[in-house]
């Protein structure tokens, strides 16, 4: 082993540090893959580590809990079916979930979670972890009407000590509060990442205006008892109501968010398989290069086993600098990563705002893992390649491009190959809703675009040696000529360039195409003149309701022609999670204009759905349930179970979790429910927005909180939004780019650096310093156009892969493919533009090249 470490330190890092350069750039192309592969773990783990840490300080001791499955809140007369559980010594423990709008100093318009509980029953007062740190000097004020506990954070953050008051916008009003004592965030108190007020239930009850409804019962009986105890229930409860283990709701928020997941995870991978290839470039020319040396430690003893653990280490020691880079730039993505995961989940999935930040280190240590794993998989090739040579084989410096050019053909069948199971993979149904396969397409396109690229470097540098003369000269033919006569080498760094430039325009495509989409769907369906939402709403739409007579005034306001009144909330649809909506499809009838997956007239379709139970629903929830126009389906309702026909499939992009829309009529009918969430309010022609939208606030007065958006203003927001929650696949988007830059610069530095036998002999048959220069401009100019077309055409092709199949089978969504003409021609550019730059600093070293030194060595 010593000697072993001697040889390492002599023949490896030395060699290392010999091609500092050319090791940095591999190094940094490494951890950029893994630090945005980490970041992207990191946050979503953060996301899901903060939302169960939260059930759990929630739930307390509670082992059970009882929640609505089909609506919003429970009938608090379920309390009366529990009363047996005391012969069994179970509690029950009722409780209000709602979110409300701090608008006290500070973080002004920060959504805050509301528990409320029976603060007088034992259970809670014992058991689930009320810890107060200071409070007012009367215990029972917690009991006083508008007082509460405040979590230690937010207090922290606002200042508020006990005794002071602080205002909320709940629904839409405000109701100013009294600090009662401070939550320690230690036990409840760190919920939700310590933005927490808690009050006892029936002052959240009044608050609320939520009389006689409760948001979920916490239970706790014997363990041993729980499954039979859960039968039990399930059976006496209405039908509509589930009882769950407290982690399965965890679970349901993992199941949800697990598309989203999975997506950035994948993409994330590929800007680390942009560094695997890095590494086997960075490898197979640094063997290249060391062949004569290879051949003479063969010559001398060394074993093909030393040969191969010498380069090994070699390739580890890279990839350990470069993994170990990545884990501590990823750490520090990961807080950006976090914040844009975090509001991205509670926009679409939670309604939660959780932004603690901790890191788990089994992650760390996954990342680690992995980087090295990818190292090996990427050196490997090359290494066995330095092991399976002889002695005087490895003498002779061409024996690996002539190789490599006589399994041109084998290696493009084999990437034939590859593309065929691309394009047969890329038909296949979802696996268990993930679109597993169009994964395997995606990976089986780059393989093959990878293994066609030497015989398709081969065919086509031989075709434009006569366009390179015309256009430079023989400069410009001995350029074609050396990337033709190192096909192996070249191969390799196009392709790793191609990768690059590839995942950076597949996501440009992408995001773009999705944007259009929003776009055109906006401009079609937002016709509403305004949009009228509880100010406590904006940042999550799970909560938040307008008092019915708020909504009558508006009606009769001058100016007002027809206000179309929505309200939406979380139900479970066949075990899968989904939205029920509710609309006046009168007023739609008349006034909306919803795009329909049949083109059918929105109004004949709406007219049905008024004439017998019916429904509408968004192209995600049909894809994600298999349901079609004409189906029936069936839901739970607080009135029994009922049938609805699905009259219609309509393009929809505000959640992936899709819509269930019916008539507000059949929903009154059915529910027994008369709630409101928001209005879109249509004006009578030639009215003035600007003077309705003040005469709305001017005859509501100051105690009405309300957000009214122009449609303009609602357009603009709906684009907010949309760039809020892509901000992780942006980021992916930059680091694409870095790591395409990445790979032109280190391709092109290794190309150059280890042309210095042809250079030399060129200088020694009388070639010029500049004369060199230009040959190796144009080198880089010709390795960044061919990075760049092959790069735009399998970008292209991964674009078409991840609209039509990974984002259709994840979210459901119709995207309409666009391309973004202008980012791709300025991405081409500063492809060409930064492959011309590195190219400069090889070119003096190229310039500089001893001849005499070279020829000596000939």
């Amino acid at each position: 082993m010593p000697q072993f470490l001697q040889w390492l330190r002599q023949l490896t890092l030395r060699s290392l540090l010999q091609n500092k350069l050319r090791t940095l750039l591999t190094i940094l192309g490494i951890a950029l893959g893994v630090a945005i592969l980490l970041a992207i773990n990191l946050a979503n783990d953060m996301a899901l580590a903060n939302f169960r840490d939260s059930i759990d300080r929630v739930s307390g001791k509670s082992n059970l809990t009882i929640r609505p499955a089909q609506s919003d809140t429970l009938d608090e007369q379920v309390l009366s079916r529990l009363r047996w559980l005391w012969l069994i010594r179970g509690e029950a423990s009722p409780g209000i979930e709602q979110t409300a709008l701090w608008t006290g100093t500070g973080n002004v318009g920060e959504v805050v979670q509301v528990l409320g509980l029976d603060l007088l029953s034992t259970f809670n007062r014992t058991e689930n972890g009320m810890r107060l740190i200071r409070r007012t000097p009367d215990p029972l004020d917690i009991l006083k009407p508008n007082h509460g506990y405040i979590g230690e954070s937010l207090a922290r953050d606002h200042h508020v000590q006990p005794g002071d008051t602080f205002p909320l916008v709940v629904n839409d009003r405000r109701v100013d509060f009294t600090a009662a004592g401070i939550l320690s965030e230690s036990e409840l108190g760190g919920a939700y990442g310590g933005r927490l007020i808690l009050m006892d239930i029936g002052t959240a009850q009044q608050a609320f205006r939520m009389p006689g409804r409760l948001s979920k019962v916490d239970l706790v009986v014997p363990e041993t008892a729980i499954p039979a105890i859960q039968s039990k229930l399930q059976q006496e409860l209405p039908t509509d109501i589930a009882v769950q283990r407290p982690t399965q709701r965890s679970a349901q928020v993992e199941k949800m968010i697990r598309a989203y997941r999975y997506n950035l995870t994948t993409l994330s991978f590929i800007a680390l398989l942009v560094g695997v290839f890095l590494i086997y470039n960075t490898m197979s020319i640094t063997i290249i290069r060391r062949r004569p040396e290879i051949g003479t430690m063969r010559a001398i003893g060394f074993s093909r086993k030393q040969i191969f653990g010498l380069f090994l280490s070699e390739a580890t020691v890279i990839g350990l600098a470069g993994t170990l880079l990545g884990i501590g730039f990823g750490v520090l993505l990961s807080r950006f990563a976090a914040k844009a995961v975090a509001t991205t989940v509670a926009a679409l999935y939670t309604g939660q705002i959780l932004e603690a930040f901790s890191i788990n280190p089994w992650l760390l240590a996954e990342a680690l893992a992995f980087g090295l794993l990818m190292t090996v998989i990427g050196a490997i090739i090359p290494v066995l390649e330095a092991t399976a040579v002889s002695p005087a084989e490895a003498s002779r410096r061409a024996s690996y491009e002539s190789r490599v050019e006589r399994s041109s053909g084998k290696l493009a069948i084999l990437g034939l190959g590859f593309a065929v199971l691309a394009g047969l993979a890329s038909l296949q149904p979802p696996v268990a809703g993930l679109p597993v396969f169009g994964f395997i397409a995606a990976l089986g396109l780059i393989l093959a675009a990878a293994f066609l690229m030497p015989l398709g470097l081969k065919l086509l540098l031989t075709a434009l040696l006569p366009l390179l003369k015309k256009l430079f000269h023989t400069e410009g033919r001995l350029a074609g000529l050396i990337l033709r006569g190192a096909l192996g080498r070249t191969a390799v760094a196009v392709a790793s360039l191609m990768i690059g430039i590839a995942m950076m325009v597949s996501l440009a495509v992408m995001i773009g195409s999705f944007r259009q989409t929003v776009i055109a769907w906006v401009n079609q369906t937002v016709q509403a003149d305004l949009w009228i939402e509880p100010a406590s709403r904006p940042n999550s739409k799970q909560t938040g309701r307008l008092d019915p007579q708020v909504v009558d005034r508006i009606r009769h306001i001058p100016g007002v022609d027809a206000v179309d009144a929505f309200y939406e909330f979380r139900i479970d649809y066949n075990g899968n999670p989904t939205n029920l909506g509710v609309g006046d499809f009168s007023v739609l009838a008349r006034r909306g204009n919803l795009l329909f997956m049949n083109n059918e007239p929105a109004a004949d379709i709406f007219q049905r759905t008024l004439a017998h139970p019916a429904v509408i629903v968004t192209e995600a929830f049909a894809n994600r349930n298999q349901v079609r126009q004409g189906d029936t389906i069936r839901l739970t309702t607080p009135t029994g179970p009922q049938a609805f026909k699905v009259e219609a499939v309509y393009y929809d992009y505000s959640s992936d979790l899709g819509y269930i829309v019916m008539p507000r009529p059949w929903y009154q009918r059915f529910y027994r429910d008369h709630k409101i969430s928001n209005l879109a309010v249509y004006l009578t022609p030639g009215a003035s927005v600007e003077q309705v939208r003040q005469t709305i606030y001017r005859q509501l007065g100051q105690e009405t909180r309300l957000l009214i958006r122009s449609n303009g203003e609602l357009r603009a927001e709906v684009l907010r939004v949309f760039d809020r929650t892509f901000a992780i696949t942006y980021a992916l988007h930059v680091i694409a780019i870095a790591v395409a830059l990445l790979a032109v610069m280190n391709s092109l530095f290794s190309l150059v650096l280890e042309a210095r036998r042809e250079f030399g002999i060129l200088k020694y048959l009388g070639a010029g310093d500049r004369q060199i220069s230009r040959i190796v401009l144009v080198k880089a100019g010709l390795l960044g156009l061919l990075g760049n077309v092959s790069g735009l055409s399998v970008g292209f092709l991964l674009s078409l892969l991840l609209i039509f199949v990974i984002n259709k089978q994840s979210f459901g969504w119709t995207i309409r493919f666009a391309l973004p003409w202008e980012f791709l021609v300025q991405s081409f550019l500063l492809v060409m533009g930064t492959a011309l730059v590195a190219g400069l600093i090889p070119a003096r070293l190229a310039a500089r090249t001893p001849a005499p030194e070279v020829i000596r060595s000939e």
